[in-house]
């Protein structure tokens, strides 16, 4: 007889991934729900719940279900970005017809999570982005080139414009600037922001001006306090760094939707302390870090990872040694590599 817990770990697995099939294919279910194009008037999703969504609909805020057939929570199939259609039924109540084809859907896997069965499964954060804005802070939470690397990997296989935005500029040490340094010689876009002096903010305004813009980064580095700005308002719930553990504390719990000027918004996400980028296949990786590119093809294996392979084996290696490659940016490289590497065991 089979030893009861050996059946209790099967179980457990089984559940948990029919759970994350579930998540993750329920918009899967109803084909007529997704559009190319419509002539009817479309509305905005601002914000979104688990039974309605918070819409601009003819310049004015609605409340909509999803229609009435769609059993699913509308926070799991419609996010805030998404262009809609509008219904309203016998009572007058609004509802979403349809969604309109998207261009992107930004997402990522929970790596942290308080219930173990989440994580894995796909967490989509917005739709429909022209540009993302990394934001990053000089100070209270420290500055940290990991997970600036990790949402460049997710951004660049969305194919999404980006660019990296140190806030609390005022506060930016000598090392800080090494950092950005590196992003700057390999052609990354960088901008410097403060909230207290407003440095940067009208360069912020007009890289952004036009777009549908989101704000990424971890919580306490700014970015409600960088919206707040850029709309003319105190409104958005913001909030200072723990002394204790020097990470920021989650003021914004979902992704909301603002208007700042003509054609022109920007999406506030939460706070997101880590990023798994375990969907990634390993040989694919080495193709989003851009100063690898130039050297490819020049080592001696075509499938080289530029990891464990002999240094005269390797172009990548040798351009490290010569400090034409960043020794940070190698190693972030390699850091994600080893978690790929890892998961896929």
């Amino acid at each position: 007889m089979p030893h009861y817990n050996r059946y209790k770990s099967t179980y457990t697995k089984r559940h948990i991934e029919e759970k994350k099939k579930a998540k993750t294919n329920t918009i899967n279910q109803y084909e007529d729900f997704i559009i190319k194009s419509t002539n009817e008037s479309t509305g905005i999703v601002i914000e979104t719940k688990y039974n309605e969504a918070i819409i601009l609909f003819d310049n004015e805020l609605i409340k909509a279900h999803l229609r009435k057939e769609i059993n699913v929570p509308c926070n799991k199939i419609i996010f805030p970005g998404d262009v809609v259609t509008i219904k309203q039924n016998k009572l007058k109540e609004y509802y979403i017809e349809n969604l309109i084809e998207r261009k992107n859907l930004l997402s990522r896997i929970k790596k942290d999570s308080t219930k173990k069965d989440d994580i894995g499964i796909k967490n989509n954060i917005a739709a429909n982005i022209d540009i993302a804005v990394i934001v990053v802070s000089a100070k209270e939470p420290p500055l940290h080139q990991k997970l600036i690397d990790r949402y460049l990997l997710i951004l660049q296989e969305n194919n999404m414009d980006f660019v990296i935005c140190l806030n609390k500029a005022d506060l930016k040490t000598n090392e800080d600037e090494k950092i950005l340094d590196i992003y700057r010689k390999i052609k990354i876009p960088v901008i410097e922001t403060s909230t207290v002096d407003c440095t940067g903010i009208e360069k912020l305004k007009d890289i952004l001006r036009g777009k549908q813009a989101i704000f990424l980064g971890h919580s306490g580095v700014g970015k409600s306090s960088l919206t707040n700005l850029l709309i003319g308002t105190e409104k958005i719930k913001t909030s200072h760094t723990s002394k204790k553990s020097l990470k920021g504390r989650h003021t914004t719990t979902s992704s909301r939707y603002y208007i700042w000027d003509k054609n022109s918004s920007i999406i506030d996400t939460p706070g997101i302390r880590s990023l798994d980028v375990s969907n990634f296949n390993k040989n694919e990786i080495k193709e989003y870090f851009q100063e690898f590119k130039s050297l490819e093809g020049n080592c001696k294996y075509s499938n080289c990872l530029h990891y464990k392979e002999k240094i005269e084996d390797c172009i990548v290696k040798q351009a490290l040694e010569k400090g034409i490659i960043s020794k940070d940016r190698y190693y972030s490289y390699i850091r994600i590599l080893e978690d790929i590497i890892k998961d896929e065991k």
